[in-house]
């Protein structure tokens, strides 16, 4: 291994923003589809060399329409049969709630966050985690939990038609959350991981408005709820959030992901937000490291750091997405050799 991973204080130190021994990594080694089936072994021979800073564990979440667990009712939809849904454009995924007057049905039958059993494999996870930083973690928040249900087309309507239905299920989604945090809590984790993909390649999916009226206040209490555990709240979101940084910075975000490349300038969001919340900077996957020369691939890296970096921290290192399969090796290593070693302690 090319350094130890650093411990559980060194972490908080750099996300708090009270000194910087070494940049954290975590989802550094995101292997996107088909880059295992490509690489093979080559890719864990190649990824035990680089330290996990960040311990990571999943919990089982409900499923779709179908469910994660022996129990049918464990899943977002409440129909006994999807078969001939509406499909959306979000991974072809069956429309759960196609009309709003079966609200009542959708909530009757919603999962349940006591669901015996979801945190097994965290559980028995734990006993890796040694003395590093421990963060929770689920995909899909508000928004794109959202349109999971309703789908994409049928949210952006909702957004000026029926906006009163979404903070009904916005309300439900929160006390739902409230429950997992709390059993990453009891299991001593120190930060909640989770997603919420807010923007498209050229602005926000929503109007700030809408924003603000439906999404900030839901924000407030969840990243309020996390923080009255002791935790940090850390945010994916991919696309031009520009526009939503001031209200997630105010709503509580502690730490955000990706700032997407060819999206955000990062140059300006580093300068005008470094002070207030802490990056995990993710390396571009969608130009540099599938298409650049090695050489640009440890220039992209030491670029980025070079623009986040600070004495006092604030700075993690990730992957901006999972590794596409079409990446070439060589350059996947050299991301990571740059990531580990370049402004280390």
């Amino acid at each position: 291994m090319v350094r130890e991973p650093l411990a559980r204080q060194q972490v908080i130190d750099v996300i708090e923003r009270r000194g910087c021994s070494a940049i954290p990594l975590v989802f550094h080694k995101w292997w996107g589809e088909g880059l295992w089936e490509r690489y093979g072994a080559q890719l864990d021979e190649m990824a035990s060399k680089y330290p996990d800073d960040i311990f990571v564990a999943w919990y089982t979440v409900p499923g779709e329409t179908q469910s994660t667990t022996n129990n049918p009712s464990y899943r977002w939809g409440y129909k006994h049969d999807y078969s001939t849904a509406a499909r959306h454009s979000i991974g072809q995924t069956a429309v759960l709630l196609p009309d709003w007057d079966e609200l009542d049905e959708f909530l009757a039958d919603f999962p349940d966050p006591n669901e015996p059993g979801v945190f097994w494999r965290v559980e028995e996870q734990l006993e890796h985690a040694g003395d590093r930083y421990k963060l929770g973690a689920w995909w899909r928040l508000f928004h794109e939990r959202f349109w999971s249900i309703r789908g994409m087309e049928n949210l952006m309507l909702d957004y000026y038609d029926h906006m009163d239905k979404l903070k009904i299920v916005g309300a439900r989604l929160v006390e739902f959350y409230k429950t997992v945090v709390d059993r990453y809590a009891e299991l001593g984790f120190d930060g909640i991981f989770t997603s919420d993909d807010l923007g498209h390649q050229t602005g926000p999916m929503m109007s700030p408005a809408i924003f603000r009226e439906l999404y900030v206040p839901l924000y407030e209490v969840i990243c309020g709820y996390v923080h009255s555990k002791g935790m940090h709240f850390f945010l994916h979101t991919c696309g031009d959030n520009t526009l939503l940084l001031d209200d997630l910075i105010a709503a509580g975000v502690d730490v955000i992901h990706p700032i997407q490349k060819g999206c955000m300038d990062e140059k300006a969001v580093a300068e005008k937000y470094g002070h207030r919340i802490s990056f995990l900077a993710g390396v571009d996957v969608q130009y540099l490291l599938p298409r650049g020369t090695v050489d640009e691939v440890r220039a992209g890296v030491r670029e980025l750091i070079d623009t986040y970096y600070k004495p006092e921290g604030g700075l993690l290192l990730s992957a901006g997405n999972g590794i596409m399969g079409d990446t070439p090796f060589e350059n996947i290593e050299a991301m990571l050799q740059e990531m580990a070693l370049y402004r280390q302690a």
